[in-house]
């Protein structure tokens, strides 16, 4: 229901699901003598209801107020995103769904929407290549859920701790080698384990930002009176790797870098 296709026939996702508890509390407020009620859930379906209509704005707006409440969910984001997509705007589009894939990697729907939207920006920088086997790798590690990489790291350090303190206990010999050929192999887990938590861990921290206009130009220094560099557009990723006074400094994944305003980019 939710498959992209090649050219993007996108849908929302239906079911709600655990909305935060906020789905199941009646939001009640009051102004200008006009009383409202309504809760996450219901306005989650209005926007869906909405979009399958064509009325892609007012789509978004309902999304919007969901995530105003705090309901943090990436089946909304990624509505949203679809939202936006199909309203033309490539910039917000693509920061939902980095925020989509971003809570729930595993959402094959969500990463494949975000590569076709990518694909249509205007800057397709290159990536340094890395060789296929870590490539693959980080593949696998991006689609599984950081919750699950933390403790399938804890089994396996546990489970190390158990054989290496039996290790003195054991008398027999045949017991002793095979608890150390057990312990060396939970040591080695162990530390594959590891690095792929910490791969996880530094993917989850990195400052991420995206172009929401036309285009931007990178400038030399934290100032408008700097030396143009370069231009980026909208829909670009950019690494965020210091913030001065209403300014960014940002790379791209070539190496080039500069300072962009900070109200012109979202931070995923």
């Amino acid at each position: 229901m939710r498959r992209p296709g090649a050219c993007p026939s996108i849908r929302p996702a239906r079911n709600p699901g655990r909305l935060p508890a906020l789905a199941a509390i009646l939001l009640v407020w009051v102004g200008a003598g006009e009383a409202r009620a309504t809760t996450p859930g219901q306005l989650f379906e209005a926007g869906n209801g909405a979009y399958e209509e064509g009325r892609y704005e007012d789509a978004a707006k309902a999304y919007e107020k969901v995530l105003g409440y705090g309901a943090l969910d990436p089946r909304v984001l990624y509505n949203l995103a679809n939202a936006y997509f199909k309203m033309g705007r490539l910039g917000a589009a693509i920061l939902y769904y980095e925020r989509a894939l971003r809570l729930d990697p595993s959402d094959r729907d969500v990463r494949d929407n975000l590569e076709y939207a990518r694909g249509l920006i205007r800057d397709r920088v290159p990536e340094a290549e890395i060789p296929y086997p870590v490539q693959a790798a980080r593949d696998f590690l991006d689609r599984l859920p950081t919750g699950l990489v933390t403790v399938l790291f804890l089994i396996v350090y546990f489970a190390t701790g158990g054989l290496v303190g039996a290790l003195p206990l054991s008398k027999a010999y045949a017991a002793r080698r095979a608890l150390g050929y057990g312990a060396a192999a939970t040591v080695l887990a162990a530390i594959l384990m590891g690095l792929a938590l910490g791969h996880k861990i530094e993917q989850r921290s990195a400052a991420r930002a995206i172009v929401m206009e036309d285009k931007v130009d990178v400038l030399s220094g934290p100032a408008a009176d700097n030396t143009v560099l370069f231009t980026v557009h909208e829909g670009a990723r950019l690494e965020v790797r210091n913030r001065r006074d209403g300014w960014y400094q940002i790379s791209l994944p070539n190496a080039m870098s500069g300072w962009v305003p900070s109200a012109a980019v979202e931070k995923v």
